[in-house]
């Protein structure tokens, strides 16, 4: 079986999740195969690409040109290099996690972001000549019909904020800041400060802080509602970076009924995140698809995992090979069109077709 083809207008929209973005790199290897070969972005029928924090970082190496093994390979060097131990590796673990849980209170972050501009600088640069390229030079580049928007949350006006290619409100960003602004994790790095024109001085962070932390909902919203498509026109591949499955997610954050204010603190984010990002998938089938399956083709590439892969994770290699395994497997699944919402919870592990039935169910019981 090979991928069922792309519609004319369609997207790539990528989760965030650190590190375990090499994952979906390895995934989009299968599918520059399925299309013939050669960067997506070269591909005419891709017309827009939407990425929240390594989903940022992502979208824009396929922006700029880069091949999906060229972003393999980017990704398996940086990991060490932007989130270096911040504990002696040589203590026994239960002192790592104790000392690292320490600073992550005391420090406003455990990383600093200065090697991420550099790696970002780099690839812009190697692949455009210009390591500054603004948004809108990357326009200029990319044609009228082909457009990245990048996720950041402005603190202080509490708001997400959508760095759009061709629009000027960004059009003086560079690529490396727009990048930045959206993998700003909280607590692993800084938030990133940018002054305006108008000299003032604007605070930034993970574009999945905020309330759309779902890229390919920003895809369907932004294809239908601003670029004017037909649903029937389009295909939306909606890459996750991982779900957790319930019995490892309950061992990692312990039994709710005992959490104390710090759990909390911790866990709650989790669940907020968890949440949003799935019923807004879920808003993205119940508003563009109908019952017969018609209207707005949504494939949701996620995969299932016993426990977490930090974010940050810098460990020996086994880490990294152990998700150019699962990025393999994605990639089968692409190759197989097999995606959610599908009733295997191998395929939908975070259960997008249960969720279509109950609001069906709830629908027909309303009219």
């Amino acid at each position: 079986m090979t991928m069922a083809p792309l519609r004319p207008n369609s997207a790539i929209a990528i989760d965030g999740g650190g590190i375990k973005g090499l994952v979906v790199a390895r995934a989009l290897t299968a599918l520059e195969t399925e299309l013939g070969g050669g960067p997506l972005i070269k591909q005419p029928a891709i017309k827009l690409l939407t990425g929240t924090s390594t989903g940022a970082i992502i979208t824009a190496m396929i922006a700029v040109g880069m091949t999906a093994d060229q972003i393999v390979t980017k990704y398996r060097s940086l990991g060490q290099k932007v989130f270096p131990p911040v504990v002696p590796t040589w203590l026994p673990k239960a002192l790592q996690t104790f000392f690292h849980d320490v600073l992550e209170v005391v420090k406003t972050s455990l990383y600093s972001n200065e090697e991420m501009i550099t790696i970002a600088r780099g690839f812009i640069g190697d692949m455009t000549g210009n390591p500054d390229l603004t948004m809108a030079q990357l326009h200029d580049r990319l044609g009228p019909h082909k457009s990245l928007i990048l996720t950041t949350v402005n603190i202080i006006e509490r708001r997400t904020q959508f760095i759009k290619s061709y629009t000027g409100e960004f059009g003086d960003w560079k690529l490396w800041e727009a990048i930045i602004a959206s993998a700003s994790a909280p607590i692993a790095l800084p938030v990133f400060v940018k002054t305006s024109a108008a000299g003032k001085k604007c605070y930034y962070t993970d574009g999945g802080a905020g309330s759309f932390g779902n890229p390919a909902y920003i895809a369907a919203r932004e294809s239908i509602s601003f670029q004017g498509f037909n649903p029937n026109e389009i295909t939306i591949m909606s890459f996750g970076t991982g779900w957790v499955k319930d019995a490892g997610f309950a061992k990692s954050v312990g039994q709710p009924d005992q959490w104390h204010a710090l759990n909390w603190a911790m866990n709650a984010p989790l669940l907020l995140i968890g949440d949003v990002e799935r019923n807004q998938s879920l808003d993205i089938i119940q508003d563009f698809i109908d019952v017969d399956g018609k209207g707005l083709d949504f494939r949701r590439y996620q995969f299932p995992l016993e426990t977490d892969i930090e974010s940050d994770a810098f460990a020996d290699n086994t880490v990294y090979d152990f998700m150019m395994s699962l990025g393999d497997k994605l990639g089968a699944q692409l190759r197989n069109n097999q995606f959610a919402p599908n009733a295997d919870p191998q395929i939908d592990p975070e259960r997008l077709y249960e969720g279509w039935q109950q609001r069906l169910v709830a629908t027909a019981r309303i009219k």
